[in-house]
């Protein structure tokens, strides 16, 4: 059984370079489990477009408790 889910809405901007590596700044969110995949890529590239560095990426991570 899942216990205490919750979502983090990573947003990675790219910084700058090293060598061929991109090197990046990220902001971490903590939203609601419940929403759609749809509406956090809008909600963060509505967040990377308030930056001044360009957006490199952007990931959802759902973590949860198990229990019997």
């Amino acid at each position: 059984m899942r216990k205490n889910p919750t979502t983090t809405l990573k947003i990675a901007c790219e910084c700058g370079y090293d060598y061929d590596r991109v090197i990046c700044k990220n902001i971490n969110l903590t939203v609601n489990p419940e929403a759609a995949d749809d509406d956090l890529l809008l909600a963060a590239k509505t967040i990377a477009g308030l930056q001044t560095l360009p957006l490199h990426g952007v990931e959802r991570l759902d973590m949860c408790d198990l229990a019997e």
